[in-house]
């Protein structure tokens, strides 16, 4: 059974150490059934002991095998060097760098998966086949319980289990293969010996008459770049004896074969841990070298010094430099004694003799130092340098750094040695970097190149690392297109990174597994690139705001490009999301269209390949914008609610217009409520910047606090958009629920969780300030949102709740049709769908259109207090729908039903109503709640209301002689008679008639239809008088009402407010009076204040209301007349008013006279009448004084001869009398006697003026309403 393929690629030693050239490459392949993680344990357990102590390995008891015996430096150590993968691009430098050829093979088998033994005879002849340039061959047997003894064939090592194993035991069995391998060098130290020729790594096959070292070498055409060979023999003989053909050399040839042996004998001891004996060797060939003028060989010698000598040192064991390596001494000094210069002082002037030595060989075609040879000689003193300077010195940290490749602890040092150590350093990495690499093969100079750039990132100079990982990049790039097209000549597509082909992605999935040539490690390199450059390497790195845009979006195209020609699949999306992460704004809409599809088609073959767990993060950290509570449309959100339905005046915001100290409720921000165990949609805002579709495949709600469960939903976003969706969440337990945001997976992209980011939430970056240096590096500014631009949604989770609906409404399609003034009722059964919980308590509030209108009126400050009233009354008192079922014992249990009527009411503007059923479930416990959580359950109904009857206007006539209803008689009776017979058709006796009038309404149908119109008015207490008509459609009728005169109206009395209380404010009134008052319609507080409540004390004795009995309806519609249309004057307040102080004129009786009329008299001349002045004060607080006057006159005539009555008529005693203390409802008479001289009709007119000063005012006069009228026969 032949080996399985390496599955690990690089080894854990430094590949560049100064004393790299002394380690043993030993093979590592999986035998048999071994699991990766397994033979991954296998190697890391090889690797732990590579070290091996000569002192410690048994040497081989052949004679003939003790060339390379251990005793012969058990001080020194042998290091392996264990790898993974066969460096065949390399296979030309064996004979000159012997630590580059494998030299071991070790097959690691798991034992517990095999299952005979015998088989793995064959995989052993499988391995000596496929490497024959090994000198052992082995399989190791791990976890195997058996002994030694009992395996088939020394060539299979057992390893105990671990449990049963320790360190040692893996370093014995080490050192037993240690024992097997250096028995065997000295056959090929033989080989080497008896060579013909030996040549260099670029020689052609002309330049020396030379055959193969080992007819592995032709077999596996082992040529390097110029098509030199190897220079073993061609046959080996079964006795493992080499024979070589004979033939003739020059003496040059034959010292130059001599002295490259000599070399090659030194490389052997210098693998095999024999550093002294190494070190003779190397003196003896450079001196041998150096005559021959062999410069290659003689400066790989030189080097070979210097590494014995850099272990020597390590080891602590004293040894003398040689001559060769001495600086040469000048003629003056060789009489002095000079001391030998210091090892870390000689070591750097052997590399520039070195270097020189190389640089001579460059013209001697075929003996040239290939070009990684020379770049790799400077890193390796690099390196020897660098730990010095970082050990501070030379210290056996350093020393075992350069040797063992060990960590040098941490430790301080001075600034001035560090800088200049490292300046010192920068030399030899600028010779390296000047080696041309045209003619390396693309692994030799990705090698070079990154062991520059370790090197100046171990120096600090992250710069100069930046630029030649970039330089690295960027060379790749069309060498692995090259070394593609050469090893697939047939292919027609080429694998290009500005090429996108849909059929190359297809067809390149088996070229995913990375060509033997490619080291695995080149990858790596981007990730370092990325990091210099201020570029975030994973989704959880910040943006850095140092550097060049456009030298990022370089880079990371690069990257792309390179991990496309690989191809490395995983590589393609990482690198894609890296360059959308950080420079997306600078991508074109090609680019970006591009780019995805690249990224698409990458992912998809990378999962079809079984590659899991490579996805990075979305690489926009702003995809939710806004999240939001959507208010349910099935059920409405429940309030927080006081348990007392009744309101103070502080739930209401205080008697105060404007308090400084309450707080506002926009400030205190109300928490959302959510029902346990309801499912609530939250509407979720995203943000895609890019020109392309996101298709996200799975996306849910983020939270902390309560528990909750959250829908898992699929969308795609629309490129460049806000995109709003909808995601129901359902609340598990009750408590404090925070939505902090949304997890969600992008195509391509790993499940993340992304925080709330507002809009206006802009990132933006710090000032920025000028630094230069590792300071820009350090101090840049990162984009990240600041803490307080992230936005979280918190709800309240109470307990479960009823949930009403409305089953049925009577009415049609929720709406109906009204009069003005009609009343009409309707029913809503109310269904409660919770299985659970009932209904407990239950309310109603309700609102109209009428509403808004009003209340904008009534904000309006020029309005009088009155007006005011009038639009508060509308507002509060003429309520247009109110419910008729009492709510206060209303309960509705689980799946129960429960029926409320409502009614709705005519009124001019109403359009539209809503009705809101509050209701909540109060448990039932000792405790009472203070709170409870609210529902509401809103009702639109809409409503026509048209006009029925207006009222048009009105008039107030009083009861006189001079009424025009009496004017209107057949002019046969009489005028009392006429008025008698008037008062008895409208119901007032003839002697009550000063104490009503008459009002003239006048009403309008505006409906198309005739309606009968019922008027009351309350005459008396007990007694109501009605006016029936009946009014045509269109037409407008005056209606005569009589009207009880109003007494005892306190006109000081304030007009009230039906709005809630506050604060008091003086009212502003103009200082109008007179006929300019009159004419802009403002009175004076007192006059509106006796309007107003006149007014009032009118409207509470009439009422008015209509029906329409020929409607086509069942039932006849009928209504209210609005009567508080009615508008009336202070003229008209005086007519239905009352006076406070009443003045009537009477004659006592006498013969002489007769009475002919209620204020008409007949009297007889020259005879002595008594006239009788009555004073009645209907002041119910206060005694009213004052003085009355009497004002005889000619009736019908001008006043200047109306008043001229002194030889008329004679009075005895004077017209102006006091008249003191009246009491409430007392009536004062005063008599005086007057004699008529002359025939005529006179007429008396009597005024008192009020003299008290409390009662309404000093000055007041109140004037008799009826004149006396006296004919004298």
């Amino acid at each position: 059974m032949s080996p399985q393929p390496p599955l690990l690629a690089s080894a854990p030693l430094d590949s560049l150490s100064y004393a790299a050239p002394s380690r043993i490459r030993a093979y590592l392949c999986p035998v048999g059934m071994v699991s990766h993680p397994r033979f991954v344990e296998f190697v890391s357990r090889l690797q732990d002991t590579a070290i091996i102590r000569l002192g410690d390995v048994t040497p081989d008891p052949r004679p003939e095998r003790l060339m390379f015996s251990p005793q012969g430096f058990p001080d020194g150590f042998l290091v392996y060097n264990f790898v993974t993968t066969i460096d065949s691009n390399h296979a030309f430098l064996e004979d000159l760098e012997l630590y580059r050829r494998t030299l071991a093979v070790f097959g690691l088998a798991d034992y517990n998966n095999i299952n005979d033994l015998t088989y793995l005879h064959g995989v052993i002849g499988a391995l000596q086949a496929q490497h024959p340039q090994a000198v052992i061959h082995k399989i190791i047997l791990f976890d195997c319980p058996l002994d030694q003894s009992e395996l088939p064939s020394s060539d299979f090592i057992c390893v105990p289990p671990k449990r049963a194993s320790r360190v040692t035991s893996i370093r014995t069995i080490l050192c037993d293969l240690t024992s097997a391998l250096l028995a065997e060098l000295p056959l090929l130290a033989k080989a080497f010996q008896s060579a013909d020729t030996i040549v260099s790594p670029l020689a052609r096959d002309d330049d020396y008459d030379s055959v193969m070292l080992t007819s592995s070498a032709a077999a596996n055409n082992r040529a390097s770049p110029a098509g030199s060979t190897g220079s073993l023999p061609s046959t080996i003989s079964k006795d493992k004896r080499i024979s070589y053909p004979l033939s003739h050399h020059t003496e040059r040839q034959r010292v130059r074969r001599k002295g490259r042996s000599m070399k090659m004998i030194a490389n052997m001891f210098l693998l095999a841990g024999r550093t002294f004996d190494a070190l003779k060797e190397y003196t003896e060939a450079l001196n041998v070298l150096k005559g021959v003028n062999d410069h290659l060989w003689h400066a790989s010698s030189l080097e070979g010094i210097g590494i014995c000598m850099l272990i020597l040192a390590h080891i602590g064991v004293p040894f003398v430099l040689p001559n060769a390596v001495l600086p040469p001494v000048s003629p003056a000094s060789e009489k002095k004694e000079v001391e030998p210069p210091h090892l870390l002082d000689l070591l750097p002037q052997m590399t520039n003799t070195i270097l020189s030595l190389y640089n001579r060989s460059q013209n001697f075609p075929g003996e040239s130092v290939p070009q990684i040879t020379y770049a790799e000689t400077i890193l390796r003193t690099t390196n020897l340098l660098a730990c010095t300077t970082f050990a501070h010195g030379w210290t056996p940290a350093a020393r075992a750094a350069a040797v063992l490749s060990r960590p040098i602890p941490d430790g301080s040092i001075s600034q001035s040695e560090l800088h200049y150590g490292k300046m010192s350093i920068m030399h030899w990495i600028s010779a390296a970097q000047a080696v041309p690499l045209d003619g390396v093969d693309a692994v030799d100079a990705a090698r070079i190149l990154t062991g520059i750039a370790a090197a100046c990132g171990r120096l600090g100079f992250f710069r100069k690392r930046g630029f030649v990982l970039r330089q690295l990049v960027i060379d790749l790039i069309p060498r692995i297109i090259q070394s593609r097209q050469i090893a697939q000549p047939r292919r027609s597509t080429v694998p290009r990174p500005d090429v996108d082909d849909d059929d190359y992605w297809e067809d390149s999935h088996d070229a995913h597994i990375k060509p033997r040539d490619l080291d695995s490690g080149v990858l790596a390199v981007l990730r370092d690139i990325c990091t210099i450059y201020g570029i975030p390497v994973d989704s959880t790195s910040e943006i850095s705001t140092f550097g060049w845009q456009d030298v990022k979006t370089s880079i990371l195209k690069t990257c792309i490009g390179l991990c496309q020609v690989m191809p490395d699949y995983v590589g393609i999306v990482r690198y894609t999301g890296m360059l959308f992460r950080s420079s997306a704004e600078v991508l074109s809409v090609d680019e970006q269209l591009t780019l995805v599809r690249k990224f698409w088609n990458a992912y998809t073959s990378a999962r079809s390949m079984g590659v899991q767990d490579f996805e990075d993060e979305y690489w926009d950290p702003y995809l939710v914008r806004d999240i939001a509570v959507v208010e349910s449309s099935l059920w409405a959100v429940p309030t927080l609610a006081p348990l007392e339905a009744a309101s103070s005046i502080s739930d209401l915001g205080g008697p105060f217009i404007y308090n400084p100290f309450a707080k506002k409720g926009e400030e205190e921000g109300k928490k959302q409520l959510l029902v346990l165990g309801e499912p609530v949609e939250f509407k979720v805002i995203l943000q895609n910047p890019f020109a392309f579709e996101l298709d996200i495949t799975t996306m849910s709600l983020v939270g902390t606090g309560t528990s909750f469960s959250s829908d898992v939903i699929s969308l795609v976003v629309p490129p460049r958009k806000l995109y709003p969706m909808s995601i129901y969440l359902t609340p598990t337990s009750t408590g404090v629920l925070n939505i902090t945001g949304c997890r969600f997976q992008v195509f391509g992209c790993k499940e993340t969780t992304s925080a709330i980011t507002p809009t206006y939430a802009v990132v933006t970056p710090q000032s920025r300030i000028k630094s230069s240096g590792l300071d820009a590096r350090r101090s840049s500014s990162v984009k990240s949102p600041s803490p307080w631009s992230v936005k979280h949604v918190s709800v309240d989770v109470v307990p479960a709740l009823p949930v009403l609906r409305i089953d049925r409404v009577s009415l049609p399609h929720s709406s109906l049709m009204l009069l003005e003034g009609e009343r009409q009722k309707f029913t809503i059964v109310l269904g409660n769908v919770s299985e659970t919980i009932p209904v407990s308590d239950l309310s109603i509030a309700f609102s109209d259109s009428t509403t808004k209108s009003l209340n904008a009126a009534l904000q309006q400050d020029s309005r009088s207090d009155s007006d005011k009233y009038e639009i508060e009354t509308f507002l509060h008192k003429r309520a247009a729908v109110c419910c008729l079922t009492d709510l206060d014992d209303m309960q509705i249990p689980a799946n129960g039903e429960a029926e409320i009527e409502i009614e709705v009411l005519g009124k001019r503007g109403l359009t539209s109503a809503r009705i809101e059923i509050s209701y909540s479930h109060i448990p039932e416990s000792d405790c009472i709640p203070k709170e409870r959580y609210v529902r509401t359950l809103a009702l639109d109904i809409s409503v026509t209301v048209n006009a029925s009857i207006e009222v048009a206007g009105c008039n107030f006539v009083p009861f006189n002689y001079d009424m025009p209803m009496i004017r209107t008689g057949d002019g046969k009776s009489t005028t009392t008679n006429l008025l008698s017979k008037f008062l008895d058709t409208i119901g007032i006796p003839f002697e009550a008639m000063d104490n009503y009038c008459l009002m003239l309404l006048d009403l309008r149908n505006s409906w198309p239809s005739q309606l009968a119109v019922e008027i009351d008015s309350r005459t008396a207490s007990n007694s109501t008088h009605t006016v029936k008509e009946i009014i045509q459609p269109g037409h407008l009728m005056r209606l005569l009402v009589p009207i009880r005169r109003i007494s005892h109206i306190d006109s000081s009395l304030p007009i009230p407010s039906l709005s809630p209380a506050k604060q008091f404010t003086r009212p502003s009134v103009n200082s109008l009076s007179g006929d300019v008052a009159r004419k802009e319609g403002i009175w004076s507080p007192e006059v509106e204040r006796t309007v107003f409540w006149s007014r009032e004390e009118l409207l509470r004795a009439l009422s008015a209301r209509w029906t329409d009995n020929v409607s086509a309806t069942a039932a006849p519609r009928s209504g209210a007349v609005e009567l508080r249309a009615l508008r009336i004057t202070p003229q008209m307040v005086d007519i239905i008013r009352v006076d406070d102080v009443v003045v009537n004129l009477s004659l006592a009786s006498s013969k002489y006279i007769r009475k002919s009329g209620k204020y008409h008299w007949i009297v007889e001349a020259d005879a002595f009448v008594t006239l009788v002045s009555s004073v009645t004060s209907h002041s119910k607080t206060e005694n009213v004084s004052g003085i009355l006057r009497i004002q005889p006159a000619l009736r019908n005539l001008p006043a200047s001869i109306a008043l001229d009555i002194n030889r008329r008529i004679l009075f005895n005693g004077i017209l102006q009398l006091p008249v003191i203390d009246i009491k409430s409802s007392e009536t004062r008479h005063v008599e005086t006697d007057f004699v008529v001289l002359a025939r005529g009709e006179y007429e008396f007119l009597a005024s008192f003026q009020v003299t008290t000063t409390d009662f309404g005012g000093n000055g007041k006069r109140y004037i008799s309403r009826e004149k006396l009228v006296i004919s004298v026969n």
